[in-house]
């Protein structure tokens, strides 16, 4: 939120041609739960959650301001959040999304060895759009491979719940090899 550090972002994108970007803000004021918490906490947790929604928009405005420019740039861009987010239906996003044609992939946490403190599989279904044909096909691979009517292991929130904010080194190799890979070029890195 800082217009210096977007500023330095933006300069380093322009001295560097080629640039790749990768967005995952924060997204508990779009989590699905934040219907209930307004129903249950009443007026004032509303008002406050509609600040918070605010200070979220304008972050996305200035993530698509700097993924904007990467792309105009020769990079590539990514954006990932979890897949039943609301934050997904912000029209800044949208129109960023269908501007450049990004394209999504759907892994699911559980292809990615993530397991909960009792050592059970667990979901986490994300959605990553990209302006990378080829880092959307290797990162769909990632889906879940349970038979139908397996039942994932739940989160029973706080560190729990917070250590799942962590990419899975598996999702992070994938995610490398497929953008920097040498599949079109080798860069140095």
């Amino acid at each position: 939120l800082k217009e210096e550090t977007v500023n330095q972002t933006l300069t380093l994108i322009k001295q560097n041609p080629g640039i790749s970007v990768h967005g995952s803000l924060p997204c508990t004021v779009w989590c699905l739960r934040q219907a209930q918490n307004c129903a249950t906490k009443g007026p004032d947790y509303s008002k406050e959650l509609f600040h918070r929604r605010a200070k979220a928009k304008l972050m996305i405005k200035m993530f698509v301001k700097i993924a904007s420019a990467a792309l105009e740039n020769g990079g590539h861009v990514s954006f990932e959040w979890p897949r039943h987010c609301t934050g997904w239906l912000q029209q800044d996003l949208l129109d960023f999304i269908a501007k450049y044609g990004l394209v999504e992939a759907l892994p699911d946490g559980c292809a990615c060895g993530m397991k909960n403190k009792r050592e059970e599989p667990i979901l986490k279904p994300w959605r990553i759009v990209t302006s990378s044909k080829w880092l959307a096909d290797e990162l769909d691979e990632l889906k879940c491979k349970h038979e139908p009517g397996f039942k994932h292991g739940e989160l029973s929130g706080g560190t729990e719940t917070a250590k799942t904010s962590r990419y899975p080194e598996k999702l992070c190799r994938t995610y490398f090899a497929a953008l920097f890979g040498a599949h079109q070029h080798a860069p140095c890195m």
